[in-house]
């Protein structure tokens, strides 16, 4: 992979782990990742819902249109608008609302390997799943 890219270049698509889910369609990613690092282009439709989740890769996401309502840990909900930097480390149940029309970027590290389509190692864990809560 050379040094410059255009995100128009790589393809847009759905959030793998998130099939199934309720109130995800609206939300569409394009991705870019190195071998200890990714990026990811959100860009949301018509609001969207992540449900509540962990995994091991520290997040940095940072809002560019729209309005997002996040939660971190057991804190509150937040609202988040355009240059708001929302910090998740590793490990740490979140969880994301997007209202209406949202576009943000994504920093992840190390690489969220489950977004990766055909990938078969489950990397994201979302709250309602797992027995016993979190």
């Amino acid at each position: 992979m050379g040094p410059y890219h255009r995100f128009e270049d790589f393809p847009q698509r759905t959030v793998s782990y998130l099939a199934g889910r309720p109130n995800s369609e609206g939300i569409k990613i394009r991705l870019l990742s190195t071998e200890r690092m990714m990026l990811t282009e959100i860009s949301v439709k018509g609001g969207g819902t992540v449900p509540r989740h962990h995994h091991e890769a520290e997040q940095i996401i940072i809002i560019q249109k729209g309005e997002a309502r996040v939660t971190t840990g057991k804190g509150l909900p937040r609202l988040l608008k355009p240059g708001d930097i929302w910090i998740v480390p590793s490990h740490t149940m979140h969880g994301v609302e997007y209202l209406g029309d949202v576009e943000a970027l994504e920093i992840v590290s190390p690489p969220r390997l489950d977004n990766f389509i055909g990938y078969t190692i489950k990397h994201t864990f979302f709250e309602e799943d797992e027995k016993g809560g979190f």
